[in-house]
């Protein structure tokens, strides 16, 4: 059980189908304290803590409830431009799009949503910056010693090496001229500008959580949510398995760090330790933000930090969905008390070993629920008598 003044219960103190205790295989679950039916609405969180939208989608989804243009129940007045009509726009930022004015109207409402397009903006900037030359080879040379550099296969990775090679960033970052090198000659490609995106959206919303408030401020606009920085940092980190599985992503990583500390506003750069804290908790507790309809597109991606407590099964009595920004996630059967609610991070149509596989690569598990165990066992006795 938990102190009745930790981040988990004050974030999950809103469902009385449920408690949160520590399991010998799985970390935190939630467990059902009462018989619940088939259908109900266990819980509910209200809105992602760190989201992103692809650029590329920018125009289709809105930017406050995620309703994707080109969905089976879009509206007929989107036609075929496959655009939203009502839009947010401002000389120095980045322009919002919206299904309707009264997601425009809920948008503005958050003092954070204005500076995230402004930072958006200057995001896309530094790319830009980033385009240089080098003058020669011995200067690309100086350079590639700037920070260290993984392979694929690399197996030399321990916590100790991780430790290092960041901050080996961070005296980059202190260093002066050479992060001016550095920074010209990034070349910051398209999907590590999309991570970036998202990782200045966390500093945002960090130093809005701090600096503003209902009581700094004589309008309606806020800052807050529902879930807090200090409960997202209570979300498990999976710096190492990561790395370990995928040493390459390290050197996006520190890029990635390096391109934020040298392209944000200088007030948000002493939040740049969100960095390193948010890409540690991302990959295991991200969920992606899907069309809604075939799932057949992947619009961005969000962390909803209470929606992390939920454990996987590959016989899920719990079904995830989203609604706009929510999650909602309801009950697929009758659960009894006592039983651990799960949902399925995965395809559960898939064989046992394949969805094994995706589980040990992307959440860093191996799934030894009823149903793996079972299916595993049998292909042990067909290949046995084979």
């Amino acid at each position: 059980m938990f102190p009745s003044d930790s981040p988990e219960l004050a974030l999950l103190s809103g469902s009385s189908y449920f408690e949160l205790q520590t399991t010998t295989h799985g970390g935190r679950s939630l467990f059902a304290t009462t018989d619940i039916a088939p259908g109900t609405r266990i819980y509910s969180c209200e809105a992602p803590s760190v989201h992103i939208i692809y650029r590329d989608y920018r125009k289709e989804v809105c930017a406050h409830c995620f309703a994707y243009s080109a969905s089976d129940h879009a509206p007929s007045t989107v036609g075929s431009s496959r655009t939203w009509s009502v839009k947010w726009s401002r000389a120095d930022a980045a322009t919002a799009w919206f299904c309707s004015n009264s997601c425009k109207d809920s948008w503005e409402l958050d003092e954070a949503s204005a500076l995230l397009m402004v930072v958006d903006t200057l995001l896309t900037k530094g790319q830009a910056r980033t385009r240089k030359r080098f003058k020669s080879p011995e200067e690309e040379l100086k350079v590639k010693f700037m920070l260290p550099s993984f392979e694929p296969d690399d197996r030399s990775i321990t916590q100790k090496v991780i430790d290092a090679a960041w901050e080996s960033g961070e005296a980059l970052v202190a260093s002066g001229a050479h992060l001016t090198l550095y920074y010209s000659t990034l070349h910051i490609e398209d999907m590590e500008l999309e991570i970036a995106r998202s990782l200045a959206a966390a500093i945002v919303h960090r130093y809005c959580d701090e600096h503003l408030s209902p009581s700094d401020s004589t309008s309606q606009t806020t800052c807050n949510r529902s879930e807090s920085w200090p409960q997202l940092l209570n979300l498990q980190t999976n710096e190492l398995c990561n790395i370990q599985t995928r040493p390459y992503m390290l050197n996006a990583y520190l890029r990635i760090y390096v391109f934020l500390s040298n392209t944000l506003p200088k007030y948000l750069r002493k939040y740049t330790s969100t960095v390193r804290e948010v890409l540690a908790r991302d990959t295991g507790n991200a969920f992606g933000i899907w069309d809604g309809d075939r799932r057949d597109e992947m619009m961005g991606w969000g962390i909803w930090v209470s929606a992390s407590y939920f454990n996987h099964s590959c016989m899920p009595n719990v079904q995830k969905r989203r609604v706009g920004r929510e999650l909602h996630f309801e009950a697929s059967r009758r659960i009894h008390a006592g039983e651990e609610l799960c949902v399925s991070y995965i395809d559960t149509d898939l064989p046992a070993d394949q969805r094994r596989r995706e589980l040990e690569e992307s959440w860093f598990f191996t799934c030894r629920c009823l149903r793996c165990e079972k299916e595993t066992t049998a292909g042990m006795c067909v290949r046995v008598a084979s």
